[in-house]
């Protein structure tokens, strides 16, 4: 288990389209040699299917050693799911005026979006009305069929996340996840 993700999550892939985008991603994250395949995995050490590539610096937001490892594991998930941010979860705010959404109702609506679909949410503040997945946050919660979770890596560069965006969809966000 990691002490940190990078979680990218797409929110538009439908359960059908998930497998066909996460392929996609996987492919380019190939291509570019950003992973690779984890020829030896341990439950304990590296259990993910995937580890940085020879060229996994190049997806990073600054180059920190390049002699050490970028990170660890790489999954790239093709099931609907909740993906969280671990225990530095707060809230997400109105996309219009910043008003933080009350933690209980955030709750009660991400456990709707995962049986059903995707709500839209009024803000008390403001009244703007906004899907759920669009109230900003990097400690937000967000059901999506398809992403890619970067275990413990450093930030990455927002060319990179442009890159990776092309290949999973529109609708991409990005979740910073502390164990």
């Amino acid at each position: 288990m990691s002490d940190s993700a990078i979680i990218i999550a797409e929110l538009t892939a439908s359960v059908g389209e998930a497998p066909a985008r996460a392929a996609a991603a996987t492919n380019w994250l190939l291509d570019q040699r950003i992973i690779q395949p984890n020829d030896r995995p341990d439950p304990l050490w590296r259990p993910s299917r995937y580890i940085p590539g020879p060229a996994a610096t190049a997806a990073v937001r600054d180059t920190h050693d390049s002699n050490g490892p970028v990170g660890d594991g790489i999954d790239i998930l093709d099931q609907r799911q909740v993906h969280d941010p671990g225990g530095n979860y707060t809230p997400p705010t109105c996309p219009n005026c910043t008003t933080q959404l009350d933690e209980d109702a955030h709750i009660t609506l991400v456990q709707h979006w995962l049986a059903q679909t995707e709500p839209f949410v009024t803000c008390e503040n403001c009244a703007t009305s906004a899907l759920l997945g669009d109230w900003t946050g990097q400690w937000a919660i967000h059901v999506a069929s398809v992403a890619v979770h970067f275990n413990n890596w450093p930030p990455l560069g927002d060319a990179f996340l442009l890159g990776l965006s092309d290949h999973l969809g529109p609708r991409c966000r990005l979740i910073q996840k502390r164990i």
